[in-house]
Parts: C-alpha cells; structure tokens; sequence
C-alpha cells in the first residue's frame, strides 16, 4: 500500500518534454518526507531548511521549502512515471 496520498497533497505536470512535475506535500508532513528522501536518495545540496537537492537513481529532486517536491525524471516521462517514483522513495 502506498503512503503517495497521506504524504502528498498532488502532482502536477510543470513541463511534459523536460519530464518535471510538481508533487506538494500535505501540510504537516513536510519533514517525515525530508527524512525518507534523506534515507533513500543521495543529497546533493542543502542550503539550510530552505533547499534540499537529491538524487535517486538518476532522478533528480528538489525540495524547496515549505511545501514543494521538483521531480526531473532522468529520461522522458509521464505523470504516472513521477508518481510511481514518489510512491517508491516514500514508501
């Protein structure tokens, strides 16, 4: 079962070709999703609580505060594929 909806309010495409989607995380859950992204992807930057990069399997992430996820896929991309990889690395 996936814990994708108790953690992430919605994802939305930001730009088809360059495979970048938006994902905004639930009020309140803010850092528990911190925490998974810190134990399962690589940090790559982190500028205080305000910027947090990762990198997951080619994948790049970024957090930027208070609620919002970046997701660029590694290669083309749809929707489902940005929500598939969210509901991985936050399981």
């Amino acid at each position: 079962m996936s814990s994708l909806p108790e953690l992430v309010e919605k994802v939305e495409v930001v730009c088809q070709s360059a495979a970048t989607f938006l994902a905004m995380i639930r009020k309140g859950r803010e850092e528990e999703v911190l925490k998974r992204l810190e134990a399962r992807a690589k940090a790559t930057i982190k500028i205080g609580a305000a910027l947090a990069k990762f990198d997951y399997k080619g994948h790049s992430l970024t957090y930027v505060a208070p609620d919002r996820l970046i997701v660029r896929l590694k290669d083309a991309g749809t929707l489902e594929d940005a929500k598939a990889l969210l509901a991985e690395l936050l399981a």
